[in-house]
């Protein structure tokens, strides 16, 4: 129902995800205040991301900035054609998985770091086959190194980044050197200012926040539940696309293999780096929303994408209900 509903090019499909997701976050609005995190921005303060007593205000801002990336992500798609389908339907995938990612009483600061890796990965998306554009990949890089300031595991998305120029350009070396330069850039110079003014203090607060032990990113209780559902929704999306990916366009194939790069990085962070903890997840929401929405907007089967879809937003609205 949600999916042939929603899959149309109509206007009309936007305000409808807009209600959608306003009613999905209608509890949210009033019940968290979500202040920000600090062990992974350890060069902002926390009132940089929170309006200080206003809950209603800091909710409404994350919400937007979520619904802003998502129809970004449809822009991209509209331009790029990852989906083979004018559709606004990604936008509410992305969404949901979003949403699963909210649930505590935080800020989370991956959701902005999001939005300069969407930048990022619109300038890959905008670099030619046959010619390599330094200036372009070094902001890459530039807008990676921002990102990681509000989420310090971000820089390993170099990585995906450098298989997308390989993936595109083949082996260039000026093109890695000028995305490590762009992502280093901004740390030199917010590292000179509080050494130019002697607040020294942040970079041991950078060596603890880069040190912090969690608890593995699964386990038995509800925070994890829900990411058994994303991981057993996902795996399907991609077992999907591994058997239809020969139908695609050589160029969307260059693409998909890049956001598997991506999807693979994030992954190997949460389970191999102890601080990255589960906030890393959020980060997967970008290349998952395209491989998801690709499986539900494409299969020729009417009742797999539905049930499939129908857990999602249920496990989207169990999550809200008991957060």
């Amino acid at each position: 129902m949600f999916v042939r509903l929603l899959k149309g090019p109509q206007p009309a499909n936007i305000l409808l995800i807009v209600l959608f997701s306003i009613l999905l976050w209608l509890k949210l609005f009033w019940t968290h205040d979500f202040t920000s995190q600090t062990f992974f921005a350890p060069f902002l303060r926390p009132d940089y991301l929170h309006i200080g007593n206003q809950q209603f205000l800091n909710t409404i801002l994350l919400f937007a900035i979520i619904v802003f990336e998502a129809f970004y992500m449809v822009r991209l798609n509209f331009q790029y054609i990852f989906i083979d389908r004018r559709t606004y339907f990604p936008a509410f995938v992305y969404i949901l998985w979003m949403t699963l990612m909210t649930g505590t009483n935080h800020f989370n600061a991956t959701v902005i770091a999001n939005l300069f890796i969407l930048i990022a990965f619109e300038d890959m998306l905008k670099t030619q086959i046959n010619r390599l554009n330094i200036r372009i990949i070094y902001r890459t890089g530039l807008l990676i190194g921002i990102a990681a300031m509000f989420y310090w595991p971000v820089i390993l998305m170099l990585v995906p980044f450098w298989f997308f120029t390989l993936i595109l350009h083949g082996l260039n070396w000026r093109g890695l050197i000028a995305q490590i330069l762009g992502a280093l850039t901004p740390w030199v110079f917010i590292a000179f200012y509080y050494f130019m003014t002697d607040q020294i203090g942040v970079y041991q607060d950078i060596t603890n926040s880069l040190t912090m032990q969690r608890n593995f990113p699964l386990s038995d209780d509800m925070r994890s539940i829900k990411i058994y559902v994303l991981i057993f929704l996902l795996l399907s999306a991609m077992w999907y696309h591994f058997t239809h990916v020969i139908d695609k366009k050589i160029i969307i194939r260059k693409y998909y293999n890049g956001l598997f790069w991506f999807l693979l990085t994030i992954t190997a962070s949460m389970l191999l780096i102890p601080s990255a903890g589960q906030a890393g997840i959020a980060l997967a929401g970008i290349p998952a929303t395209i491989f998801l929405a690709n499986q539900y907007l494409i299969t020729r089967s009417r009742i797999f994408p539905e049930i499939n879809f129908s857990i999602f937003v249920a496990a989207a609205v169990a999550w809200v209900v008991m957060a």
